[in-house]
């Protein structure tokens, strides 16, 4: 039997919550319409396509390459996550964000496989266009964990 701790059972609550956020989101865009409901599928589409390729190259023991998100690349998502709007305080991570819900449950799935979620903002070298970056990394492993680990 495993044992539950606090730390645990905290993850169900805040999981909870998160899914309640979503659930929020996707009422909110279907009462905004087709349109919204799309804009939403997309963004979901993008953080499970970014989740099934860093999987992929994680089990293939090469490297993870990170997924660029605009400049040319998944703009539709770029532009619907207005990330020309993005500030070093305020992107998808913020719970102010329209679309932070959405995020949510990438960073949950991120923190069950024991990674840490990594968004970097990269510019030309004349500035005049700028773009993100989206791919994870291992999370630093917990006291806890480096304790229980230690213990056996």
């Amino acid at each position: 039997m495993a044992a539950t701790t606090l730390g645990a059972m905290l993850r169900v609550t805040e999981r909870c919550a998160k899914a309640d956020c979503l659930r929020d989101l996707e009422q909110q865009a279907n009462l905004q319409g087709p349109s919204a409901e799309k804009d939403l599928r997309l963004v979901q589409e993008f953080l499970d396509t970014a989740k099934t390729q860093f999987t992929t190259r994680i089990l293939a023991g090469t490297e993870v390459k990170p997924i660029q998100l605009g400049a040319g690349q998944n703009t539709t998502v770029a532009l619907i996550l207005q990330t020309f709007r993005w500030a070093p305080d305020y992107d998808i991570r913020n719970p102010l964000h329209p679309y932070n819900a959405a995020w949510k449950p990438f960073v949950t799935w991120c923190e069950e496989n024991d990674l840490e979620p990594v968004l970097r903002k990269y510019h030309d070298a004349k500035g005049k266009e700028h773009w993100y970056t989206l791919s994870v990394r291992s999370a630093p492993e917990r006291a806890a964990d480096h304790v229980a680990a230690a213990g056996t």
